[in-house]
């Protein structure tokens, strides 16, 4: 449920793997303390309305926006730009919605998941108005990283070489 934060509540009914996600967050949670800061510094000049950063396609990055959509990642990137207009930037519902489609949707070969896998992750730690929210994006992409982790399925840096990339990509494509 994305407007309604509830994503790993035990009386909700939440799974055990969403639970185990929980618990290794807070147990690796200060591993991206660092990385939030560091994405707050560099996001903080765009929430003022600074210059664009295309991470990808015509409509992925923070005021990148135009053009013809190129697949299916600038197509769910173009949905969460129509959303935030409607709604307001750094809008907590539309961020989650647009998670929630990153984290669930099929992608068609695996270099468009990683660089999925990327935005969501960025968009985790970018700032929204509602502290609720902040802390449901947050929960919700730090739970899917442990149990990616926990699981053997990648090593707990792998999130930082994937904002790493994406940075770099947006930088590259910025000049």
């Amino acid at each position: 449920m994305a407007r309604g934060y509830e994503y790993f509540c035990q009386e909700k009914g939440a799974s055990a793997v969403a639970l185990d996600g929980g618990a290794a967050m807070r147990e690796h949670g200060a591993m991206l303390t660092p990385l939030a800061l560091l994405l707050a510094l560099i996001a903080a000049p765009a929430a003022a309305q600074g210059p664009s950063l295309p991470v990808h396609g015509n409509w992925c990055g923070p005021f990148h926006g135009a053009g013809p959509i190129l697949d299916a990642l600038d197509e769910a990137c173009m949905r969460h730009d129509f959303c935030t207009m409607q709604a307001g930037r750094l809008d907590c519902g539309c961020d989650l919605a647009f998670m929630d489609e990153l984290r669930t949707r099929p992608w068609p070969n695996p270099a468009l998941g990683e660089k999925a896998r990327a935005v969501y992750e960025a968009i985790a730690l970018t700032p929204c108005h509602d502290p609720q929210g902040r802390r449901a994006k947050l929960n919700m992409a730090a739970s899917d990283w442990a149990q990616a982790v926990a699981r053997g399925q990648e090593p707990p840096w792998a999130v930082l070489d994937r904002l790493g990339a994406l940075m770099a990509e947006g930088l590259a494509r910025a000049r």
